[in-house]
């Protein structure tokens, strides 16, 4: 039987989990249809789902299909939960875009558009709610403009002639011409086509009514065939879950090879193996026993204790998935009196769930602190520690994750040889780096003058000490070259180059100086036009700066580089001056120079490297 790993993304309300229940319907899984806003739809199983009627994590059902088992993703639309989206997108074969008729290309469909086509995902486009009363002539030719590959209309009276000339292949020409070209033949190229991403069918319907939804289903199973290469066991973790009586589930999409119960499993992230337990499968609304995963399946494994979502396992796949969790907000979490441990805990577990919360634990100041996208994320959390542990926290006003860098090149340099015994000398070249080239490392220190072991324990004590500058924050676009320094024969311990390389370091920021960098986000806004002053005096006021917009069917499209700090709670705000009829989406664009009397330094967590002494007597154990 064939095997397809379908995933269903659109842009929040444009109808992508009544899609999803639908589609479940028409292929016999559901015997009656729940409804999202009625708190019964099939893959919004969490109560904060039921409750709000958003879905805020994928979701996973696997069904059959004439010939083809289907596994079905159903991904969080709202723009807040897109890292979500982001691990959905890593484990599917097809991607089925949804649009709302009315609506059209949304700010957030623009967003999965340019994701899908980073990835060369095969594409299907569906144009959701066409019972609602709207003409393909009018939704075509945006949606040309936006789908990145030729769009073929699945239903189109002249569906053979526009094929043809889609696939663009002269022998399947002149085949049509002399009607010579037989049904069989047309599906085999279309197939190769469509599965290369080289054509995205397009289907018109509705989720509400059922229309389209057969020829959607129809459509994946004629249209999309994928082969597994012949590699070893290699697997990606899209999601994790944890049920009260089966413990911790991690949900993987395999890419080659396969996994069986009782099998070691290495965790390319974790650098450790972990024995399988279980394997289930979700088979219309149950969990069924499997032995093994084989290429192209997913499945629930059980006894991956140390997995997070997200976590290759086995091999690396030939094309590694793309993910890009980079946090710019954060907010402290308090516990009620006592439950410090409890709340630890629970988000430690949650992080494992979802790993764009980047849990920070400074045991120091016995502190926690979990990264944000917006206010519904943030509340959405909330209500999922009350409900799910019992927790009633707090959660702060957000906060920045600023980044530094530093102002200009410099040396450091630090010599480790008293209180014997202990040798080892460390100089360092630092120099800046365009934005967004992160962190380069070399060495061109002699092994004569640091041995190799310990030139490994430079390269490592390195990257640990930039996670703090000088203002606290991560050091970034930069390169570090270790360019001299000296072990000793008898007097370096093993330890001292973990203890001289954070001084040597911290030295040379200290003579670089460093500058703050605030994160910046790309917004899309579209609404009615009549809504646009004050959309743009709201962007205006939170230090944006705009792009002219653009105008189509009465209504504008806006893009805004705005900083961080002032987007918390701007999604809200635009639905509430454009009367609820604003789409939003944002992605962070990188990280720029802070302008002076915004941002801040973060009080640092332990000693600091440049307390030489301090320093010096935490390493040895002297000092805690």
């Amino acid at each position: 039987m064939k095997r397809l790993n379908v995933g269903i993304f659109a842009h929040i309300d444009a109808g992508k989990t009544t899609l999803t229940e639908r589609l479940l319907y028409e292929a016999g899984v559901l015997r009656a249809l729940g409804s999202v806003d009625d708190g019964t739809g099939f893959t919004d199983f969490l109560e904060v789902e039921r409750r709000r009627g958003i879905s805020v994590r994928d979701a996973t059902v696997t069904f059959s299909y004439r010939d083809t088992e289907i596994n079905l993703i159903d991904t969080p639309g709202h723009a807040d939960f897109f890292g979500e989206t982001e691990l959905a997108l890593s484990a599917v074969d097809v991607a089925v875009l949804a649009i709302a008729a009315r609506e059209g290309i949304e700010a957030q469909t623009e967003l999965l558009l340019e994701a899908i086509a980073r990835r060369n995902l095969p594409l299907v486009v569906f144009v959701n709610k066409c019972d609602l009363g709207v003409s393909r002539e009018t939704l075509l030719p945006p949606l040309k403009k936006a789908v990145p590959c030729e769009l073929l209309e699945w239903d189109a009276p002249d569906f053979t002639e526009n094929a043809v000339f889609a696939l663009g292949d002269e022998a399947l020409l002149d085949e049509y011409l002399s009607d010579a070209l037989t049904e069989s033949t047309l599906t085999k190229s279309l197939r190769a086509a469509c599965s290369a991403g080289k054509i995205a069918p397009v289907l018109f319907g509705s989720a509400k009514t059922g229309e389209g939804v057969r020829a959607l289903l129809d459509a994946l199973c004629d249209l999309f065939e994928f082969s597994a290469p012949a590699a070893p066991f290699s697997a990606f973790v899209y999601q994790v879950e944890h049920r009260k009586n089966l413990g911790k589930a991690a949900h993987v999409r395999v890419f080659s090879g396969k996994l069986s119960v009782r099998d070691d499993c290495f965790d390319r992230r974790t650098q450790s193996s972990f024995k399988v337990a279980q394997i289930k499968r979700i088979k219309g609304e149950k969990y069924v026993d499997v032995t093994e995963l084989s290429a192209g399946e997913t499945g629930a494994v059980f006894g991956l204790d140390g997995a997070a979502a997200g976590d290759l396992l086995g091999e690396a796949p030939a094309a590694a998935p793309i993910l890009r969790f980079t946090p710019y907000l954060r907010v402290k979490v308090t516990p009620p009196d006592g439950k410090l441990q409890e709340l630890k805990s629970a988000l430690e577990e949650l992080s494992d769930e979802f790993p764009m919360l980047s849990l920070e634990w400074r045991k120091e100041k016995r502190e926690l602190t979990v990264a944000v996208s917006g206010k519904v994320q943030a509340e959405i959390l909330q209500e999922t520690l009350m409900t799910r542990f019992g927790i009633d926290a707090a959660l702060g006003e957000p906060s920045v994750i600023y980044r530094e860098t530093p102002a200009k090149a410099a040396y450091g340099f630090e010599a480790y040889t008293m209180p014997k015994p202990c040798w080892a000398v460390v100089k360092f070249f630092i120099e800046p780096l365009p934005r967004g080239s992160g962190f380069l490392y070399e060495s061109v220190a002699s092994e004569k003058r640091i041995a190799y072991r310990y030139q490994e324990h430079v390269k490592t004590a390195v990257r640990q000490t930039l996670e703090q500058g000088l203002k606290g924050w991560q050091v970034t676009d930069l390169k570090v070259t270790l360019v001299d320094g000296e072990h000793h024969v008898q007097h370096t311990h093993p330890l001292d180059f973990f203890t001289a390389t954070p001084m040597g370091v911290m030295d040379g920021l200290r003579n670089c100086g460093t500058i703050l960098l605030e994160p910046v986000l790309e917004v899309r806004i579209c609404a009615p036009e009549k809504a646009l002053g004050k959309v743009t005096g709201e962007l205006a006021s939170r230090r944006a700066k705009l792009r002219e917009p653009s105008f189509e069917g009465g209504k504008f499209t806006l893009s805004a580089q705005i900083p961080a700090e002032e987007t918390f709670d701007l999604q809200e705000t635009v639905s509430s001056l454009t009367g609820g009829r604003g789409a939003y989406s944002a992605q962070l664009l990188g990280y720029f120079p802070c302008p002076e009397g915004h941002g801040k330094a973060r009080e640092r967590a332990g000693v600091d490297p440049l307390d030489r002494s301090l320093w010096i007597l935490h390493c040895r154990g002297a000092y805690q």
